[in-house]
Protein backbone atom coordinates (compact mmCIF):
# COMPACT_ATOMS: atom_id res chain seq x y z
CA UNK A 1 0.00 0.00 0.00
CA UNK A 2 1.03 3.38 -0.68
CA UNK A 3 2.60 6.11 1.05
CA UNK A 4 0.50 9.25 2.18
CA UNK A 5 1.29 12.78 0.57
CA UNK A 6 2.20 15.71 1.92
CA UNK A 7 0.13 18.71 1.89
CA UNK A 8 0.33 21.92 2.98
CA UNK A 9 0.44 22.59 7.06
CA UNK A 10 2.02 18.51 7.16
CA UNK A 11 5.45 19.58 7.57
CA UNK A 12 6.69 19.70 11.23
CA UNK A 13 9.39 21.48 12.38
CA UNK A 14 11.23 20.94 15.49
CA UNK A 15 14.13 22.74 17.50
CA UNK A 16 17.02 21.25 18.06
CA UNK A 17 19.12 21.26 20.92
CA UNK A 18 22.84 21.51 20.12
CA UNK A 19 23.92 25.27 20.58
CA UNK A 20 25.34 27.62 18.00
CA UNK A 21 28.75 28.41 18.53
CA UNK A 22 30.67 29.85 20.61
CA UNK A 23 27.60 29.59 22.97
CA UNK A 24 27.14 26.50 25.44
CA UNK A 25 23.81 26.96 26.26
CA UNK A 26 20.32 28.96 24.55
CA UNK A 27 17.31 28.18 22.75
CA UNK A 28 16.33 27.31 18.51
CA UNK A 29 13.19 28.70 18.03
CA UNK A 30 11.55 27.54 14.35
CA UNK A 31 10.09 30.01 12.21
CA UNK A 32 6.95 29.31 9.95
CA UNK A 33 7.39 26.55 7.80
CA UNK A 34 7.64 27.58 3.85
CA UNK A 35 6.22 25.05 1.32
CA UNK A 36 6.88 24.81 -2.92
CA UNK A 37 3.71 23.23 -4.13
CA UNK A 38 2.05 21.83 -7.24
CA UNK A 39 -0.47 24.34 -8.85
CA UNK A 40 -2.51 21.66 -9.89
CA UNK A 41 -1.79 19.33 -8.11
CA UNK A 42 -4.08 19.12 -4.73
CA UNK A 43 -5.50 16.70 -2.36
CA UNK A 44 -9.08 18.15 -1.13
CA UNK A 45 -8.56 21.50 -1.92
CA UNK A 46 -4.77 21.20 -0.81
CA UNK A 47 -1.44 21.89 -2.78
CA UNK A 48 0.48 18.83 -2.52
CA UNK A 49 3.67 19.64 -1.06
CA UNK A 50 7.39 19.16 -3.56
CA UNK A 51 9.73 20.90 -0.87
CA UNK A 52 9.46 22.82 2.33
CA UNK A 53 12.26 24.30 4.53
CA UNK A 54 11.70 26.35 7.48
CA UNK A 55 14.39 29.21 8.91
CA UNK A 56 15.46 28.34 13.01
CA UNK A 57 16.89 31.13 14.87
CA UNK A 58 18.94 30.36 18.11
CA UNK A 59 19.75 32.83 20.84
CA UNK A 60 21.77 32.02 24.01
CA UNK A 61 25.08 32.69 25.61
CA UNK A 62 29.24 31.57 25.85
CA UNK A 63 29.10 30.99 29.90
CA UNK A 64 32.99 32.19 29.88
CA UNK A 65 32.48 35.16 28.17
CA UNK A 66 29.34 35.95 29.08
CA UNK A 67 28.49 37.07 25.79
CA UNK A 68 25.42 36.68 23.97
CA UNK A 69 25.22 34.44 20.81
CA UNK A 70 22.55 34.17 18.02
CA UNK A 71 22.81 32.55 15.24
CA UNK A 72 20.65 30.81 12.31
CA UNK A 73 20.11 27.52 10.43
CA UNK A 74 17.91 26.53 7.46
CA UNK A 75 16.55 23.33 7.03
CA UNK A 76 15.49 22.11 3.46
CA UNK A 77 13.39 18.87 2.89
CA UNK A 78 13.55 17.94 -0.67
CA UNK A 79 10.82 15.39 -2.42
CA UNK A 80 12.88 12.40 -3.40
CA UNK A 81 11.91 10.13 -6.54
CA UNK A 82 8.04 8.20 -6.41
CA UNK A 83 6.74 6.30 -8.23
CA UNK A 84 3.55 8.65 -8.26
CA UNK A 85 3.09 9.23 -12.77
CA UNK A 86 6.10 7.05 -13.19
CA UNK A 87 8.51 9.33 -11.48
CA UNK A 88 7.39 12.56 -13.41
CA UNK A 89 6.42 14.41 -10.47
CA UNK A 90 8.27 14.20 -6.56
CA UNK A 91 6.34 14.75 -3.75
CA UNK A 92 7.22 14.52 0.22
CA UNK A 93 5.04 11.51 1.53
CA UNK A 94 4.57 10.66 5.44
CA UNK A 95 8.15 9.99 6.90
CA UNK A 96 10.50 12.28 5.16
CA UNK A 97 12.80 14.08 7.14
CA UNK A 98 15.56 16.78 7.27
CA UNK A 99 18.30 17.14 10.11
CA UNK A 100 20.14 19.73 10.19
CA UNK A 101 23.86 20.15 11.74
CA UNK A 102 22.22 21.58 15.21
CA UNK A 103 19.49 18.95 15.27
CA UNK A 104 16.82 21.07 13.99
CA UNK A 105 14.43 18.66 12.49
CA UNK A 106 11.58 18.63 9.39
CA UNK A 107 9.40 15.91 9.32
CA UNK A 108 6.35 14.98 7.17
CA UNK A 109 3.35 13.86 9.02
CA UNK A 110 0.93 12.94 6.75
CA UNK A 111 -2.69 11.08 6.59
CA UNK A 112 -4.01 12.23 2.76
CA UNK A 113 -3.79 9.77 0.09
CA UNK A 114 -4.31 9.64 -3.20
CA UNK A 115 -7.25 8.53 -5.12
CA UNK A 116 -8.71 8.15 -8.60
CA UNK A 117 -11.98 8.96 -9.29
Amino acid sequence: MGQAVAVEGDVKATPGFTPYPPADSGTWTARPVEYQTYDKFKIKELPVVYQAKCKFTFLGVNSASGATVSGEETVELQAQQTKLQKGQNKVLVDGDMAIGAYGNKLKVVAIQKLTTS
